[in-house]
């Protein structure tokens, strides 16, 4: 079941005082040793102290002395959940619990046979767990008729009624997404949580608690369900979709945690959720000098308090911070804020984003769209199937943000399901969940989508390249200046940064404006290359690409005659872009359009042209790896054929086509080499394999 359980155990258990946690061995000695009174009086007092992951080796025995004792079997299905998460595994215990209850449970006693009332509620969330709706109510009604008036579980027995009553309505009426475990080269039989993918897909920021190589983290595993602290992963996707091994970000410490926040577009500046101050804070570490640096606490007086900061996320054009606390004042427990930034360095005074979005239970991992229009968080309220679901609300015209709405099943679950982040169109996210197959109690899945899309919203995106391929300088930037008036001062005039690691930029533009982009060197403002563009009005979504190829000694822009071509704004509104890359062996340099993947390719561009898009652009992107070539005197030369190949190929295709001629523009964006330097190892095919391709892609 989601969110946590108000009482440890029992409401009857009295306090003692316990002697420093025991070592596993220690553990299983006393267990062999001791006798059944001693065992149960241990196993309570663990269960008391929150040593739940050595309570449950305790109860393991003790369900063995007596299989039927509805108090052990209490005991086992208990810790099942809270150690295991396994609720499945649980209720078959707590079905045989609930058959003797007795409201004046004697917890220290071997002579106790009867389970607490509350058996009755955790019955209940584990059916709501598994989603067996009505007996979940069935067995929260009978603990409220059974539980005395002053339990703390009542308020939770009736929002879980509430909840199961959303999850039956939305298991009925589903919404149209797919979703698919991400898989076993991100998830493992370890917790994988809060993802952050970048607006282009291409890099996964996610927690894990898998454990450090040699043992270094064992000691600093927690007591109550015996995991490792919190890491920060980071994956990316290679050219055939598939993501690489994850690597842990190096300024994780063994024995602390950190877990993910957000990444800011450019990947410089990554946000961690670190506890060493013992409230929990935000903290953040830049990229530079080719790393992360060690993590800085996050020194905004408006931002982190005395009180517990579980999470923000900042916009992609760096105004506007969201962000939880569980500070006095809310509406609840955890409510979501939002402060504006004034400047470089401050941030406004934080405003409680109201009851439309904050209840009387917790909301928390808001996470924005690149409009800044749609705020997605999750909640564990009466608006939720279970626990934390997903919801998203609409900024409207009065600067206020619309009711929330769930975004339904199977979107979201009767388990957790929170840390919503998504792509630059909003079709395409990653969350946090638990569903059945999954490989731990936590994993991070994909989803898409066909409703979520985000509007009214100009995209500028391209990269910037270097004529030798080497890494862009720290300090280039992209100067963005809004030429309006009445513009806030963020937005009139703004530097973004290139991905260090590949040059790819993006961010976001409002329509029907006019910008001024200055190409330039942030130390000393020096401008390499300015132009004006419009975006255009009316249009739901809309992209100005740019790629570019920067000579670094001589500052300046080079244009290659067949590799760098203005692509004017583009229209996707209603279309989706098509994707292709082929990887070629040694020397060949030719496709077929009338074979294989290439051939759905153009058929699938061919059908939205028939369907009624417009135009098409496509970009071809082609590479060769630096086997040295006789049969083409160079590498350069064979990337540049398998480019001109290609558009030679698509441009003929479409031209003989009547009703197509003239509706699609075929682009040689890069023809370049790549990959690791030659070590006279040509047998090693798939070293080079990778930066032997073509790929292509509509706009």
């Amino acid at each position: 079941m989601k969110g946590f359980f108000l009482l440890l155990f029992s409401s009857l258990f009295i306090s003692l005082s316990l002697t420093a946690q025991k070592t596993d061995d220690e553990v299983l000695m006393f267990i062999n040793t001791s006798s059944e009174d001693e065992l149960v009086r241990e196993n309570s007092a663990m269960i008391q102290e929150n040593f739940l992951y050595q309570a449950e080796m305790v109860a393991n025995k003790l369900i063995t002395l007596n299989p039927e004792s509805a108090n052990y079997n209490y005991r086992k299905g208990y810790l099942l959940m809270r150690v295991q998460h396994n609720y499945a595994g649980a209720v078959s215990y707590l079905e045989k619990a609930v058959t003797n209850t007795d409201v004046n449970f004697d917890s220290y006693s071997s002579k106790e046979k009867s389970a607490p009332i509350d058996a009755l509620y955790h019955l209940a969330t584990c059916y709501h767990a598994t989603s067996q709706l009505d007996k979940a109510i069935e067995f929260y009604t009978k603990f409220i008729a059974a539980s005395k008036t002053t339990s703390e579980l009542i308020k939770e027995a009736k929002l879980g009624i509430e909840q199961c009553n959303v999850a039956k309505n939305a298991v009925n009426n589903p919404v149209n997404v797919i979703l698919k475990n991400v898989g076993n080269s991100i998830n493992s039989k370890n917790p994988e949580y809060a993802p952050v993918i970048s607006l282009d897909g291409t890099s996964l920021f996610f927690t894990s608690k898998r454990a450090w190589e040699k043992g270094l983290s064992d000691a600093y595993r927690d007591p109550i369900r015996n995991q490792n602290p919190e890491d920060i992963y980071v994956s990316y996707m290679n050219p055939d979709s598939t993501w690489t091994t994850p690597t842990r970000i190096a300024f994780c410490q063994p024995g602390n945690n950190e877990a993910t926040m957000a990444v800011s577009v450019d990947e410089r500046r990554i946000y961690i959720y670190e506890d060493s101050t013992g409230s929990g804070d935000i903290y953040y570490s830049d990229f530079y000098s080719g790393k992360f640096n060690k993590i800085t606490f996050y020194d905004a007086p408006s931002v982190n308090s005395e009180f517990w900061e579980t999470h923000c996320m900042v916009s992609a054009d760096g105004s506007r911070m969201f962000f939880t606390s569980d500070r006095p004042g809310g509406y609840g427990g955890k409510d979501i804020y939002l402060s504006q930034r004034i400047d470089a360095n401050t941030w406004s005074a934080p405003v409680n984003l109201g009851p439309r979005i904050n209840g009387p239970n917790d909301e928390d991992a808001p996470f924005v769209s690149i409009d800044n229009r749609m705020l997605y968080f999750a909640t564990n309220g009466n608006r939720s199937m279970g626990g934390y679901d997903i919801m998203v609300c609409d900024l409207l015209e009065d600067g206020t943000w619309s009711e929330a709405r769930n975004l339904g099943f199977p979107f979201n679950s009767t388990e957790d399901d929170l840390f919503y982040t998504t792509t630059i169109d909003g079709l395409r996210g990653f969350m946090t969940t638990s569903r059945k197959g999954g490989m731990g109690d936590k994993d991070i899945y994909e989803i898409q989508n066909d409703f979520l899309g985000v509007k009214n919203v100009a995209v500028f995106k391209g990269s910037i390249k270097t004529t030798d391929n080497s890494q862009l300088p720290e300090d280039f930037a992209i100067n963005v200046r809004l030429t309006c008036d009445d513009c806030e001062p963020m937005e009139q005039n703004r530097n973004i940064f290139p991905r260090l690691r590949d040059g790819q930029f993006m961010t976001g533009l409002k329509p029907c404006k006019t910008y001024q982009i200055s190409y330039m060197n942030a130390t000393d403002n020096q401008v390499i290359y300015e132009e004006t563009f419009t975006t255009k009005c009316n249009i739901n979504y809309q992209e100005i690409v740019r790629n570019y190829i920067l000579d670094v000694k001589g500052k300046q822009f080079v244009f290659p005659k067949d590799t760098v071509q203005e692509i004017e704004t583009v229209v996707a509104s209603t279309h989706k872009n098509v994707e292709f890359i082929h990887y070629f062996d040694y020397n060949k340099n030719k496709l077929f359009t009338n074979r294989g993947d290439l051939k759905d390719f153009v058929k699938e561009v061919e059908k939205q042209l028939k369907d009624g898009r417009e135009k098409v652009t496509i970009n071809i992107y082609s590479s060769s790896s630096k086997v040295p070539t006789k049969t083409y005197e160079s590498n350069e030369n064979l990337a540049k054929i398998r480019a001109e190949n290609m558009k030679y190929d698509l441009t003929t295709y479409f031209d003989n086509i009547p009703e197509l001629k003239g509706k699609v523009n075929v682009v040689i964006v890069t023809a370049i080499v790549d990959g690791p330097e030659y070590n006279k190892d040509f047998k090693d095919k798939d070293k080079y394999k990778p930066y032997q391709f073509v790929g292509l892609k509509t706009e």
